[in-house]
């Protein structure tokens, strides 16, 4: 079984499914037009495809411990209003809310493209009573600072961090996770595309600069990626490269991974993860997750003008606007409150 480790990790790998599922899925996700049967699903991207897969996996692993996966019964066949509630019940019990919400939806959108014939709105439902009930486990807002805030905090510390006798694990795992906030502050990848640059690869050489470069098969919603690392940071990329890089992986096999581990090339997105949480902790005073960076990021933009606000789709990847639209609501509000301050500043000058 996939993900078999770890309580509820039960899913399914695709090899594993029931050749019906595999057969509906690659119905779904067939490349063509409408001549030749493109499938509904086939504008999803990769990365899209492998989520979904890996959610409807653990559906599938979910009936198989309960018994209910047996015969070859069609996917739709399985997805009834009374066995969804059993999942949602069995999920409340090992996952938060959120995740229970994000696995059923992911349920949903799979099955609507497995079989786009049948009628799925009492599923839709269920996932928006159960999204509007959902109460987050953390205050999410009370650890979204301005990314300049952050990145002025990173940069502080990389220079402390410069100033101490070279050598030693603690100094040399600190700068590189310190140079990873600072790099997020002003960058904010999603954590599967930050933790898998490759020098040469996504991360070029770019004059005197870097480049970083991820191409739309590896991007959430299929568009490519390209942004070039803020110039002030480069020097500190430098002697990370130069000085950090190589000490901290020791004798491992040469590797092109830009973030590397203690004694060992590469780094697992688990690893990355916790040295972000730590290490804004420590600087910061909150635990700041990387996806969290992109809040950040967007507020601040929104704190400045409309138009910067506007500006946070192409910088956090977003294919419509309507992702960041809160951000931008947010600009429009505070426009309006300062240009009501003026009006009001004025009315009170005039009055004394």
């Amino acid at each position: 079984m996939a993900g078999g480790q770890g309580r509820g990790r039960i899913g399914l790998v695709f090899e594993e499914w029931p050749a019906g599922h595999q057969a509906a899925w690659n119905a779904a996700i067939a490349d063509g037009d409408v001549f030749d049967g493109r499938g509904p699903a086939a504008h999803w991207a990769v990365a899209t495809r492998k989520t979904n897969i890996n959610q409807y996996g653990r559906w599938l692993g979910y009936l198989r411990q309960a018994g209910r996966l047996v015969g070859n019964e069609a996917p739709e066949g399985l997805v009834q209003p009374e066995t969804v509630k059993d999942y949602v019940r069995h999920l409340q019990a090992i996952v938060a809310p959120r995740t229970v919400v994000t696995l059923l939806v992911a349920l949903k959108v799979t099955i609507k493209a497995m079989a786009p014939n049948s009628n799925w709105r009492w599923l839709a439902d269920i996932c928006n009573a159960l999204n509007r009930s959902a109460k987050p486990v953390t205050d999410k807002h009370s650890r979204i600072l301005p990314s300049e805030e952050i990145f002025a905090a990173t940069i502080a510390e990389l220079d402390r961090l410069l100033t101490l006798p070279p050598g030693g694990r603690n100094r040399l795992c600190a700068y590189r996770n310190t140079l990873m906030i600072a790099l997020m502050a002003a960058r904010p990848l999603r954590l599967k595309n930050f933790a898998a640059l490759k020098i040469g690869r996504d991360f070029l050489r770019n004059g005197t600069g870097w480049l970083i470069a991820i191409p739309g098969e590896d991007v959430k919603n299929g568009q490519p990626l390209e942004f070039e690392v803020i110039e002030c940071l480069v020097p500190y990329l430098e002697t990370y490269l130069r000085d950090i890089r190589p000490p901290l992986m020791g004798n491992a096999e040469p590797s092109n991974d830009l973030w590397v581990a203690w004694g060992k090339a590469g780094i697992s997105r688990r690893d990355v993860y916790f040295c972000f949480t730590r290490g804004t902790n420590r600087l910061l005073g909150a635990p700041i997750n990387p996806h969290l960076f992109r809040d950040c990021a967007a507020t601040s933009l929104s704190l400045i003008s409309i138009a910067a606000a506007r500006a946070a789709a192409p910088l956090l990847g977003h294919q419509h606007f309507s992702t960041t639209e809160r951000h931008y609501v947010r600009a429009q509000q505070l426009e309006a409150s300062r240009t009501l301050n003026t009006v009001l500043s004025s009315i009170k000058s005039s009055v004394r």
